[in-house]
Order: C-alpha cells, then structure tokens, then sequence
C-alpha cells in the first residue's frame, strides 16, 4: 500500500461579480454547496473516471465564456461562444500543454430546468443529477486523451475519399461524445432528454437551408457555412439521441415517440444507420483501438455525404481541393 498522500483537489468559483450578475442564483449556489453537497457530487463524478486528483482542476463558474476566455487566453476577436446553432454548451473540458486539464462547468446550466420543477426538493434533486451527469461528461474526455483514445488519436484515418476525409473532424468529436455519453446513460443520466432538443435541431437545419437558398447567389460562403453547421448540430444531437435511445432487444435502434416534426424529412432515413453505427463503439469505460475507433470514423464520414445528399445537400470537394455545394430543392 503506497504512503504517497493524494493530490489536494483544486476546485474554484468564478465568474461571480459580487456587484452584479445574479443575485439569486448566487444565494441558490451558496445553499447547494453548504448545504446539498453540490461540490462534492462533481468531484465524485470526475474521480469516478479520472481517480489521479493532479491531473484536473475544476471551476464552477457563473459566466462560461469570460472563464474560458480568461484560462486559454483567447483574443479579443476569437472569443469562445457557448452558441451550439440548435442548443448551447454546459461545460467544457481544456487539455493544458502540461498534461493536466481545467474543467469549466456553468453554474447557470446545472439550475436551468426546462420547467417549472414545483418545489424546493425537486430543484435540489435536479442540480444534483445535473452536476452528476455533467461532471461524468467532462472527465470522460479527460479519460479518453489519457488513454489515447480521443478524437485527436485516430481522427487522421485514411482511405477516404477527399469529400469523406472533410468530414473527420467534427465527427470524431461526435465519436468522443456518443461513447462518454453511453457511459453516463448508465451511471449518470442527464435530467435533460436529448430527444427533446430534436425538433429543435431538425427546425433549426430546414431554417438554415431556405435560408441559404435565399442567399447563395450572393454570399455563397456564408450560405454553405450556415448549411453545414446546422447538418453537424443535427448530427451532434443524433450522437446523443442514440445513447439515450438504445436498440431492442433485436438489436434494432429505437425512436422517439411521438416522432418530433421533420423527423421523417430528415432522419427517418438514415436512423438506422446513425444509431447502429454508433452502437460499434463501446463505452467511455471500455478501451477501444484506433484501429477500432478509425473504421467507425469512417464509416460515419461516408454516412454523412450520403446523408447530406439525400435531404438535398451536394456538397463536397474537387480533385484539386476547391469546395462546391448545391442546394437540390427550391424550398425545403
């Protein structure tokens, strides 16, 4: 038995201005520290996956964007958003050049409830599922870049075609995503369902693609930038959605019910093969290859131009690397 005493766990509060911001969120926070045990159900959750304490910091912070700002030292005119087109961003995980890592969780986005909860105790019960599950989150991409099993590892697969290879980058942090998630789905679940950002993410792909199609003559950069990230927030979703959904005893994906609108329009389709294949990557516990993880992540590559072509999207890139897109509906 080692006589090594642990690392002092480092956990810090931020972006509090005591002479603005929210006084009662404020006072909320102070009642679920001293007296839920709020700070020690996040630590639990990152221990739970990342057990060595010198490895991560945590803040909890009352502004996600200034304290991310603050740690990376962002420029002025490359600040980080929290905007996610159909949805936003709770917390976030920075890997440090010293092998270490800051988890930054929102205190706002742990009080946030999509209802009226209809009592003190059931409030209570949501910030501490919230900070259970978010936590989790976060150390699992902690856990994956110390294993080597992050998006960084494998997302450089090769013998995809140069519309494919396009397409590694975003995907692989839907890798990373859809494997910490089945974890939690277990350990962990979100009070938030995934599925009821669905219609969201679904409105907010058919908004962006009219509305390129109303711009594209005249800025088709733009218009070919706002297409395809609503098409990866409505994936990022469907990373998401199939953890939580899971398959049948079968082995066949299940659906939402009822079914949210333009699911048929936009994912009936392909659901089957979204969710299946993301059902070949194991847990965030589980150890998988880079081998294993880059034949996964090509096959979602290729699943995502086929996706993209039958919803109406032509989109890819030339021999010589020149990008082309072209909207195969007038109104969608």
């Amino acid at each position: 038995m080692s006589d090594t005493p642990a690392s002092p766990i480092s956990i810090s509060l931020d972006g509090f201005p005591e002479d603005s911001g929210d006084p009662e969120l404020a006072s909320a926070l102070t009642f679920m520290i001293e007296q839920q045990g709020l700070l020690q159900a996040l630590v639990a959750g990152i221990i739970e996956l990342v057990p060595d304490t010198a490895l991560w910091r945590l803040t909890l912070t009352g502004d996600m964007v200034a304290t991310v700002n603050r740690i990376t030292e962002r420029a002025a005119d490359n600040t980080y958003t929290t905007d996610r087109g159909a949805g936003y961003a709770g917390a976030i995980t920075l890997p440090r050049d010293d092998g270490t890592f800051d988890i930054v969780i929102s205190a706002p986005v742990l009080f946030a409830t999509s209802e009226d909860v209809g009592s003190v105790e059931a409030l209570i019960e949501h910030v501490i599922a919230a900070a259970e599950h978010l936590s989790r989150h976060e150390a699992g991409h902690a856990a994956l870049r110390l294993r080597g099993e992050d998006a960084d590892a494998y997302q450089h697969v090769e013998g995809l075609s140069k519309t494919d290879a396009a397409c590694r980058k975003p995907l692989a942090a839907h890798v990373d995503d859809h494997r910490i998630e089945r974890y939690t789905a277990a350990h962990a679940p979100s009070p938030f369902m995934h599925v009821d950002h669905l219609a969201d993410a679904i409105t907010h792909l058919r908004a962006e693609l009219n509305e390129a199609t109303r711009i594209w003559r005249t800025d088709i950069g733009q218009a070919a930038s706002r297409t395809l990230n609503a098409a990866n927030g409505l994936v990022r979703v469907l990373a998401y959605l199939a953890p939580e959904l899971g398959l049948d005893e079968s082995g066949k994906p299940y659906r939402p019910e009822p079914l949210p609108e333009g699911w048929t329009d936009y994912v009936e389709d392909s659901w089957d093969a979204w969710s299946l294949t993301f059902h070949r990557l194991r847990p965030v516990d589980e150890a998988m290859t880079t081998e294993e993880l880059g034949a996964v992540l090509a096959d979602l590559c290729r699943l995502m131009v086929a996706w993209q072509r039958s919803i109406g999207i032509e989109w890819g890139l030339t021999d010589d690397d020149r990008e082309y897109i072209f909207w195969e509906r007038d109104r969608y």
